[in-house]
């Protein structure tokens, strides 16, 4: 019998106590033990949803055809010059008619988009038009064109990447053409793009002549980060951006709506994840040649800096780099008491307990002696962070204008002292998941991998809350890439809980990961793809309605809490994220801003750049109340219930609810779309609601519904076809994995790449529609989202202030018709 790792077990443990107030209230009363056997049998009855019997139905989105009601093609329009986008007020703008930026018929712009990565980027091009048309139904008004340098590939026939094998950069033409083409379709249709520069492309010192590895060395991913210091590396990135935007003819092109330079790479985040640690031979030389000649400058000399940091000397460790592990002396100091007080720390935030105020020193500022060596090394690789985003920057300008906002990298990697790096860039960006594959032995294996089958709205609620804190207050923001993948059983949550959340929040993109794998374009479920999941499909136009139409109103009170350089670099040497130590824990500790601030308050950082007396963890600092259980957020739009969870939308055009509640609940509520589950279902499910003919919901004649759950492939192999099993991971509670394919028997997992038919949930609820029509039909809608035979009128009670309906149809998506 195999059992727990002490992390995984914490892990566990923690992710299911955020949405467990009800039982840390307990915990109070009753004590410490008490609270954790009552916690830990929530979380295996919570876990225990996976093993539930779904009631399955084939399925299958036709998306070239859809059509009617479904469509969202009439949000979109071809572009023009007037559509050109530019920051203004922390937003996106159009320039509008008179195309001129900054004045008086400017328009707000929401981006909601989705990515197309690596051979999805380069389609035939005849399919270029069809594709773009598709994303334009879905709702999508942006595409980010993601990993077109990952791989190198000299095919003309079915190029996968824009570079060839010959020395760097060299571009695919056949690719290259291919782009262009699909960047005229996306024009056409109204969809703005997202072009990344450095993604995953490593450079080779044999053909692109940087300098040498050591023997039996391999070069990382993507190079990081050596491509962020190394200066023929960087002077190769400028030229094949000075290409790409060239041969793409960009320059003012009204379908550019942004850039991100580097994706999720910075040289804060390589050290505070220990890739500093491991550098060899001439790049270790070169980066520690660049930290002593900084040294110098500051300090005139090394025997100087190890004055102030009393305990290096020039023999030994003057000149070398900080390592990640070093970064505990900025907790605690050194000696049994730090030690004892780390692992007093580490054990409290385990298990969500409030820190005292002895074990929350670490956050002090160190002017003098080893911590002051690491916050010395901090604000020298932000600086070389910030040396290279902005040498790019000056290259991507003189290519495509001065309007086009342009993003670094991804505020987690690096944390909050990104934002001194990236004081130049335009837009901030992030990325977030909810429940990220696991890969226990090999990375990106297609049969050994495991999901924890987490909810949006249980365990990747703190998470979604807290991208709020990476907000600059001055800068618009977005999210690049999220998803909640292929097989969790709940992956139909994230689109319309992330809407929401950033529509609170007024931001000002997202971006789905991903569309389709491009090297089988197979609408079937695959791993991150959202053609083939149509559980999340249907999710999407009435998200991107939502969102782009500004229905949720932005939370009306805003939080905004300031940094300084000093406490920015201190977090950055706490490792941030990587430890769990940093920006978050300070927000909290110091200011007393917690991730369900985010429900009630637009919450946004404004990053200091002056030195200051407040450089100290000022725990006295303004606290605000925390978020209570069924709580309704500013503005009376939304709602979340912890104890389902489910999340609420109201608007006056859409409505939506998200999540789970339990069997046996309280009689039909009157609040629109507040569903009761058949007692023979797993009491989940995602409704969302709009109006589709201009109307409120209130007076519309015309309204679509959409119902979906989980989603899944079949069991390859099997006759008559059958839904694929979602199993518990071999040996390990809490971890789930697909039932293996009967050709890799052996194996823990099944393929995340589905076999057809698709399955989707069937639901079986019942749920009140507040109107003062006189009568009401419901057509199911068939793949291409036309009508098919009304239901019985029988499941249709009219009521004196609406209706009372019952679903229980083989179909994601119905059309109301009210009279």
């Amino acid at each position: 019998m195999k059992f727990f790792r002490a992390d995984t077990f914490f892990y566990f443990f923690r992710s299911c106590i955020f949405s467990r107030q009800p039982l840390r209230e307990l915990g109070s009363i009753f004590g410490a033990a008490s609270f954790a056997a009552l916690t830990l049998f929530a979380c295996f009855i919570s876990s225990a949803h996976a093993t539930q019997d779904i009631h399955w139905y084939p399925f299958q989105v036709d998306e070239d055809a859809v059509s009617g009601i479904a469509d969202f093609s009439l949000m979109n329009h071809p572009l023009t010059m007037a559509d050109r986008l530019f920051v203004k007020s922390a937003h996106f703008y159009r320039v509008g008619e008179d195309l001129q930026a900054s004045s008086a018929d400017d328009e707000r712009v929401r981006l909601f988009g989705i990515n197309l990565s690596a051979a999805a980027n380069f389609p035939k091009q005849e399919d270029a038009v069809q594709i773009a048309k598709k994303l334009r139904r879905a709702g999508f008004n942006a595409v980010r064109l993601h990993h077109l340098d990952s791989i190198l590939s000299d095919s003309e026939s079915q190029p996968r990447g824009l570079l060839t094998h010959g020395a760097y950069p060299s571009f695919n033409k056949v690719a290259l053409a291919r782009l262009i083409t699909l960047i005229d379709a996306f024009r056409n249709q109204g969809l703005y793009i997202n072009v990344n520069l450095h993604v995953g492309y490593a450079f080779r010192p044999g053909i692109d002549a940087v300098p040498e590895l050591q023997q039996a060395e391999a070069m990382p991913f993507a190079s990081q980060p050596l491509q962020l210091f190394e200066p023929h590396m960087i002077a190769l990135q400028q030229e094949y951006v000075s290409q790409l935007l060239r041969n793409l003819n960009l320059k003012n092109d009204p379908v550019l709506a942004m850039i991100e330079i580097s994706n999720e790479s910075s040289l804060i985040g390589a050290w505070q994840r220990g890739q500093l640690d491991t550098l060899k031979g001439a790049y270790r030389k070169f980066l520690e040649s660049q930290w002593q000649q900084w040294v110098n400058h500051q300090y005139g000399s090394t025997q100087n800096a190890c004055h102030v940091w009393k305990t290096c000397s020039i023999d030994t460790n003057g000149a070398q780099m900080v390592l990640s592990s070093e970064s505990q002396v900025l907790e605690f100091g050194e000696g049994w008491r730090a030690v004892a007080q780390r692992f007093a720390r580490k054990v409290l935030t385990h298990f969500d307990v409030k820190l005292p105020k002895f074990l929350i020193q670490h956050f002090q500022t160190h002017q003098l002696g080893p911590g002051r060596r690491v916050l010395d090394f901090m604000q020298f690789l932000s600086e070389k962070d910030k040396e290279y985003l902005e040498t790019m920057r000056k290259t991507i300008r003189a290519e495509v204008g001065d309007l086009v906002p342009i993003a670094g990298t991804q505020m987690y990697f690096g944390g909050a002292l990104n934002s001194d790096a990236q004081h130049a860039m335009d837009y901030v960006d992030e990325h977030v998941y909810v429940d990220h594959y696991d890969f226990p032995h090999a990375a990106w294996a297609t049969n050994d991998w495991r999901i924890r089958n987490a909810s949006s709205l249980r365990e990747g609620w703190q998470s979604l809350l807290q991208t709020a804190f990476y907000r600059d207050a001055k800068k618009p923001f977005v999210v690049s890439e999220f998803n909640q993948p292929y097989p969790n059983q709940q992956g139909a949550e994230i689109l319309p809980v992330l809407t929401a959340i950033a529509s609170a929040q007024d931001w000002d993109g997202l971006f789905f990961f991903q569309y389709i794998d491009g090297d089988t374009w197979q609408a079937l479920p695959s791993s991150f793809g959202l053609s083939g999941n149509w559980g999340q499909w249907v999710t999407t136009g009435i998200s991107a309605s939502m969102f782009r139409n500004f229905q949720i109103r932005r939370l009306p009170a805003i939080l905004t809490v300031t940094t300084t350089p000093a406490q920015r670099k201190m977090m950055a040497g706490l490792r941030d994220n990587v430890s769990g130590l940093g920006y978050r824990d300070f927000l909290g500790n110091c200011y007393g801003v917690q991730y369900q601030h985010a429900f009630e308050f637009r919450v946004a950082v404004t990053n200091d750049t002056t030195e200051s007396a407040r450089d100290s963890c000022d725990s006295s600092g303004f606290r605000l109340p925390e978020m209570t259980i069924n709580q309704l957020a500013p503005g009376d739009q939304l709602q979340y219930d912890s104890s389902g969870p489910w999340l609420t939308a109201n608007t006056q055009y859409s409505a939506m609810f998200v999540g789970r509640r339990s069997e046996g609940s309280e009689a039909l509520s009157k609040k629109t779309l507040m569903p009761k589950f058949d007692a023979d279902s797993r009491q989940f499910g995602v409704l969302m609601l709009t109006s589709r003919d201009a109307l409120p919901l209130s007076s519309s004649k015309r309204v679509l519904l959409t119902l979906s759950g989980a989603t899944v492939g079949s069991q390859p192999g099997v006759f008559p076809y059958r839904a694929k099993r979602l199993i518990s991971y071999p040996g390990q509670n809490g971890w789930w994995t697909l039932e293996p394919d009967s050709a890799t028997a052996s194996q823990p997992s099944g393929s995340r790449d589905a076999t057809g038919p698709v399955w989707l949930e069937r639901i079986g609820l019942q749920f009140f529609y507040a109107s003062h029509a006189k009568s009401m039909i419901i057509y199911p809608l068939d793949a291409s989202g036309n009508r098919m035979s009304a239901i019985d009128n029988r499941w249709i009670e009219k009521k004196n202030d609406g209706f009372s309906i019952h679903l229980n149809q083989a179909s994601p998506w119905f059309e109301i018709v009210l009279k």
